[in-house]
């Protein structure tokens, strides 16, 4: 008996000695990728130690090998590769026998789009007519993969599962780019002839912090605490989770804060028969600001009622309502009758698009009523509650159009009226609101670069795309030395030298300020990103001053936004001789009562688009500022107030949204916007908080070393 104990212990011992382990790859070798042409291309996987690995890419039979080191893991290198089209790559293991196969390879162009939403959004979320014209396009040349939204503790090698695959562009997979990635893709394919691929790596709503590798942050001292509470906290998310909701119920009520009942039901406001003459118009635009209803920045109810008018023939259809982005809690009814809600359970509510559908046997002939409730929790939500309807509007279609068809004439205006008003949102109450565990997701520093950045490297890459900025708006001025701090983390870990990375400076967005200068965050955030291409070596910027929605975080002009981006690859990169930016500040001159601004990239001559200069300010040492009168004078534009003798500084578009700002070259780009003065601005000495948004342990920390400026 003793024997036969041991004779199993042994075959135990044994027995992973003697199963072979299975070959891999990495996660982006997959049907459809693209390798970067013309440079060192590795490609790696696992294997069983000491096992010689053999890739060959055919036709052509290039063949390189590599040895699985002692941890079973192995990287060849395919080096110098030209551009192609469709190529089998063939790996093969000595050991185990097993032959991997990848199908339709392409050599080419790569690159990385990384940021938060505006990166990650779709094309299916485009204009109707973008989206039409995208899906009709099929071209294996184009190549997409779109990393998972995950947070690891540690940087990864591998995503969580193999489920995530390389997409060419066709009219099956269209929907699923990113809409920067296709754009961009594509005006590289057109211009260099070659297969162009995007790595998509973005999560919505998170802010910079989250994608820079550790060591880096902890290099500034005002990040080490940040990130040891962010990640204590994490951890103890699920722990937190099952009591907050209990918790927020309590604070609302013993608040005042709760929303215990719709009254406006109660009073017949869903219903079709109900007269709601007395009721304020709320023109388009005015969804976005409820003022005239009576409401302030607290929070409250709201409702918004309109008619539409549906023919015979598209009676008892069922019926697409599309209410666009409703940052708040949302009850939609159709002829008295309720056809869905949404965010009810906190937090999202955020960023998301409502399309409910209204049954067939509610859509009569004639005049129908849609009624929405809105719940709006207050600002401690992010944002201030809005109504943010697709086009500043919302729009309604049968079977599955979601968009009005073209042509047809835009919907008539709501009217509105103001339900419940909740107290004032006080310092002390937000104090003392619980953190929602939730709006941790993809918000924990470091923890982004190490689950969606570092299973990535080293990837062969020719740049890298960033378009981010607007969930750090609030510690704006600290992204000036946070965005430098992410590209050289990247940089470093990538191990492929300073490779180009391009930004997107932030569009305008929010409603026009009637003031020559609104000293708000936004612009010092485009601000830091301008100087950050202006400090950091291959840093480069893209404006889009000028593609903004005023009441859509998310504009749906991505074209130019690519195109703007591909102007930059094309000529910084690629070699092409065109101009890749709009005017750029370089240096003043006062000049008695003017003041003389001089740009770089006016090459060919500044331009004034569609009449004079507009909103360019001038100040004096009192730093009040002024309207100022503009006019172009070569490379230079000149300043001044008939109300202003000594001016010490100017400013331009210095705004979150600088209406009319008109100052561009010959090649239509327009100019970023500036300031010459190094006043103190909105927000300076403020540094991210915490990952949760919350405020309540926001404290302003050690200023920021002052700017070096050109």
């Amino acid at each position: 008996m003793k024997k036969t104990l041991t004779l199993i212990a042994t075959l135990t011992l044994a027995a992973p000695l003697a199963v072979s382990a299975k070959l891999t790859l990495g996660d982006l070798f997959a049907d459809n990728m693209i390798l970067q042409r013309h440079t060192a291309a590795p490609v790696w996987g696992t294997a069983n130690p000491g096992e010689v690995v053999t890739l060959t890419l055919a036709p052509g039979a290039l063949t390189v090998s590599a040895t699985a080191n002692a941890a079973g893991k192995w990287q060849a290198v395919f080096d110098n590769l030209a551009a192609a089209p469709s190529l089998t790559l063939t790996v093969s293991g000595t050991g185990a026998g097993d032959t991997l196969t990848v199908n339709n390879v392409a050599v080419g162009e790569v690159w990385v789009g990384s940021g938060q939403s505006n990166m990650q959004f779709l094309v299916s979320g485009l204009w109707p007519q973008d989206l039409a014209e995208v899906s009709a396009v099929t071209n294996p040349d184009l190549r997409y993969f779109e990393s998972p939204r995950w947070m690891e503790e540690q940087p990864a090698d591998h995503f969580p599962s193999r489920k995530y695959k390389w997409l060419t562009a066709s009219p099956d997979t269209a929907k699923d780019w990113g809409a920067v990635a296709w754009y961009f893709a594509r005006e590289l394919n057109r211009a260099l002839g070659v297969p162009v691929g995007v790595i998509g790596s973005s999560w919505g709503g998170t802010p910079a912090e989250p994608w820079v590798a550790r060591e880096f942050l902890e290099s500034k001292p005002e990040y080490k605490d940040l990130i040891d509470r962010a990640l204590q906290e994490w951890q103890n998310r699920e722990a937190n989770a099952a009591t907050y909701h209990d918790e927020l119920a309590a604070w609302e009520q013993t608040t005042g804060r709760a929303d215990d009942e719709n009254a406006g039901l109660r009073n017949g406001w869903a219903a079709a028969e109900f007269n709601d003459s007395d009721w304020a118009a709320v023109s388009t635009d005015g969804l976005q600001n409820w003022n005239a209803l009576g409401y302030t920045s607290g929070g409250g109810a709201l409702w918004l009622r309109k008619t539409i008018t549906v023919s015979a023939a598209d009676a008892g259809r069922e019926f697409t309502l599309q209410l666009g982005e409703i940052n708040g809690l949302d009850l939609a009814y159709f002829n008295g009758e309720e056809v869905g809600r949404g965010g009810q359970t906190p937090p999202h509510f955020l960023r998301q698009r409502r399309h409910y559908t209204v049954p067939a046997r509610l859509v009569k002939a004639g005049v129908n009523v849609i009624a929405v409730r809105v719940f709006l929790r207050g600002e401690y939500r992010v944002f201030h509650g809005n109504f943010m309807a697709t086009n500043n509007r919302a729009v309604f279609g049968f079977g599955e159009k979601l968009l009005l068809p073209d042509g047809a004439p835009a919907t008539p205006d709501w009217r509105g009226k103001l339900e419940r008003q909740l107290p004032p949102l006080t310092a002390e109450l937000v104090k003392n609101m619980p953190p929602n565990p939730n709006q941790g997701a993809g918000c924990v520093p470091a923890l982004n670069f190490n689950g969606m950045v570092a299973p990535l490297m080293p990837y062969a890459i020719k740049g890298a795309l960033w378009y981010q900025g607007e969930s750090n708006a609030a510690y704006a001025y600290a992204y000036r030395e946070l965005l430098p701090l992410l590209v050289n983390s990247w940089r470093a870990h990538w191990g492929r030298g300073d490779f180009p990375f391009y930004v997107v400076q932030l569009p305008n967005f929010g409603g026009a300020k009637p003031l020559p200068v609104s000293d708000d965050d936004w612009a010092v955030l485009r601000e830091s990103q301008l100087r950050a291409a202006q400090t950091v070596p291959g840093v480069k910027m893209a404006v889009t001053i000028d593609l903004g929605e005023p009441f859509d975080i998310h504009p749906h002009n991505k074209q130019d936004v690519a195109r703007r981006l591909a102007r930059i690859a094309l000529a910084d990169v690629y070699g092409e001789k065109i101009e890749w930016s709009g005017p750029v500040y370089e240096s003043m001159q006062i000049e008695g009562n003017k003041i003389r601004l001089k740009f770089s990239h006016a090459d060919g001559g500044l331009v004034a688009k569609d009449g004079a200069l507009q909103r360019f300010a001038i100040a004096g040492a009192d730093k009040q500022w002024l309207s100022a009168d503009a006019e172009i004078d070569g490379d230079t534009v000149v300043v001044s107030s008939a109300s202003l003798s000594a001016p010490v500084a100017a400013r331009y578009a210095w705004s979150s949204n600088p209406e009319g700002c008109n100052l561009y070259n010959q090649a239509g780009l327009p100019a970023s916007p500036f300031r010459t003065d190094d006043w103190p601005v909105v927000t300076q000495g403020l540094w991210y908080p915490e990952y949760t948004y919350q405020r309540k342990h926001a404290k302003p920390l050690a200023p920021l070393a002052p700017f070096p400026r050109r």
